[in-house]
């Protein structure tokens, strides 16, 4: 089953959408431990609805916690990049620990990064977008999905996101 690891706005944002089940369900889905620090932990301490959601995940072991390694190529690829969350760059050790095949975010900044060194990355939307194209979810739920996440996301994502879904 393919590998994705989330940091912490992919997993928020997927939580938010109401169809992160389904992806676990599909995909090994994977957090580093600083990512679940933040997620839940510290979610958890905000009273954040979606953190109690994602620590049930971790709890019945359908999302997994990895405590990261460093890898030497996340170390290349950060080089002075100090400008990023603890979140994200243990989310690109943990890309390459487990030999991961993409990394879902939604932060501005790392997408950059990521796109830049060619490693492999994909929106919430898009992967919405993606799991519609799988006939994993239907083209209402998707466009349901993409709804709850309307205020959390770009609307240039929303909007390519909802004509590519209605296309399908």
């Amino acid at each position: 089953m393919t590998k994705l690891v989330f940091d912490s706005d992919g997993i928020i944002k997927l939580t938010k959408s109401g169809i992160v089940n389904r992806v676990i369900e599909n995909f090994n889905c994977f957090i580093s431990d600083r990512v679940h620090t933040e997620s839940v932990i510290e979610g958890k301490d905000r009273l954040y609805e979606d953190a109690f959601q994602i620590g049930d995940l971790v709890e019945k072991n359908k999302l997994r916690v990895i405590k990261v390694k460093g890898s030497n190529k996340a170390e290349k690829i950060l080089g002075e990049y100090e400008f990023l969350g603890e979140g994200e760059k243990s989310t690109l050790h943990l890309f390459f620990n487990i030999n991961a095949k993409a990394i879902v975010s939604d932060d501005q900044a790392f997408l950059n990064l990521l796109y830049r060194n060619n490693v492999p990355f994909i929106i919430p939307s898009y992967l919405i977008v993606r799991l519609s194209e799988l006939k994993i979810l239907d083209k209402k739920e998707s466009l349901s999905a993409l709804e709850r996440i309307k205020p959390h996301i770009k609307e240039s994502n929303y909007l390519k996101a909802k004509r590519n879904i209605e296309v399908i």
